[in-house]
């Protein structure tokens, strides 16, 4: 049977719908240090391509990938105060796109030529990019990650997709079997939790109570970000992520996450060392993964940090052995996957709307949000199945 446009999350490339919802918001794609002022470079999210570069002033600027002219690679040539020069035949073109000189041209003809651009803006340590038609949405800030604290901004790559991976994150039940070697385990985290999960303004928010009397919520904000707070590092302090899923393409995600840690005096200089630690342990992850997933290693070296391993590379071979796109007309779902159900039809929803010409919502962060301080009644019943 065939599957409804709008109950296919996984493939974004041009023309589709996931892809078309996903570029009606503001999205991550890249880190602002990787940009230095007087550079460009190439950037493909959301199966686009297009030219980042930031102007000698330090703004930053997005247009097309090709110069209209010969169609060569735009990063390949020169920024030229805040405008960019084609390496190939020297045309210019300005932040919005418009050409201003063609030096071999005894006539010129700029007027006529304007390539594409998208609204860009900088915040949190990223570069923000609208990839969508029509005027941009307003911008959502996360005020709690402005606040005091060590404030990490990172990114890398993922072989998955991106809904899986958003898949991953709402599910409660596998971290009791993904990461029973992990700080999860450290922190009393491990037993199946009692899920419930409602809509709200700024997309779901889960709570799951356990054993011992916690309920813990985390936070789906749509279309593709996950916020929520811990483990526990090794000062007892619970950090929060924003954690975006941004696609690369249909197979790579993009993994673009904001972190602060409420911390002072000496132990800011051992959060940031771990965080360079994490970060230099991730060339290990890849080749570790696909070594469990080739049954060269067993699950047991993916607890092992000093190799790569971690809650980040058990997540990868739990996703990567899904395939490179998720056989959800294969799945056969139990009462624990309650919360990807849920997630699902909120997507099919909004995705039906957009197909049908009807307003999508638009999601908004309550003043003051953080993690684990909104209200969860202790009480509540897990949305059922269906």
């Amino acid at each position: 049977m065939a599957v409804a446009e709008w109950q296919d999350y996984a493939h974004v490339g041009q023309g589709t719908l996931a892809g078309r919802y996903l570029r009606s918001f503001w999205q991550p794609v890249f880190l602002s240090q990787d940009l230095p002022a007087g550079r460009a470079k190439p950037v493909r999210i959301l199966d686009t391509e297009f030219t980042l570069y930031r102007g000698e002033s330090g703004e930053v600027h997005a247009v097309a990938f090709r110069c209209a002219h010969r169609g060569t690679q735009l990063s390949t040539g020169w920024v030229e105060g805040e405008e960019i020069r084609c390496f190939y035949h020297g045309w210019k073109y300005d932040g919005a796109g418009q050409c201003t000189e063609q030096p071999a041209e005894p006539e010129p003809f700029c007027d006529r030529i304007k390539i594409k651009s998208y609204p860009v803006r900088e915040y949190l340590g990223a570069i923000w990019a609208y990839l969508g038609d029509g005027e941009a949405p307003e911008f959502v800030r996360f005020t709690r990650f402005e606040e005091e604290g060590v404030l990490d901004t990172d990114a890398f790559t993922r072989d998955v997709n991106y809904f899986a991976s958003l898949e991953n994150n709402i599910d409660d039940a596998h971290i009791s079997f993904v990461h029973r070697s992990s700080a999860w385990d450290a922190s009393g985290f491990l037993d199946i939790p009692v899920s419930a999960f409602e809509e709200t303004s700024y997309g779901i928010l889960r709570s799951s109570s356990r054993a011992n009397g916690t309920v813990r919520s985390s936070h789906v904000l749509m279309p593709n970000c996950i916020w929520m707070d811990g483990p526990a590092d090794q000062e007892g302090v619970w950090p929060e992520f924003l954690r975006f899923r941004v696609p690369v393409d249909d197979y790579v995600t993009m993994n673009i996450v904001f972190s602060i840690a409420e911390v002072s005096g000496d132990a800011v200089e051992r959060n940031r060392e771990r965080l360079a630690r994490q970060k230099e342990r991730r060339e290990l992850s890849g080749p570790l993964a696909r070594a469990v997933l080739a049954g060269e290693l067993p699950n047991s070296a993916l607890g092992n940090p000093a190799n790569g391993g971690g809650v980040g590379t058990q997540d990868d071979v739990s996703m990567m052995g899904q395939g490179a796109i998720v056989d959800r007309e294969a799945e056969r779902l139990g009462q624990s996957d309650v919360g990807v159900i849920f997630q699902r039809k909120l997507y099919e929803r909004e995705m039906r709307a957009l197909a049908e010409g009807r307003p999508i919502k638009r999601w908004t962060i309550p003043d003051g949000m953080r993690a684990s301080t909104l209200a969860v009644d202790q009480g509540k019943q897990p949305v059922q199945a269906g």
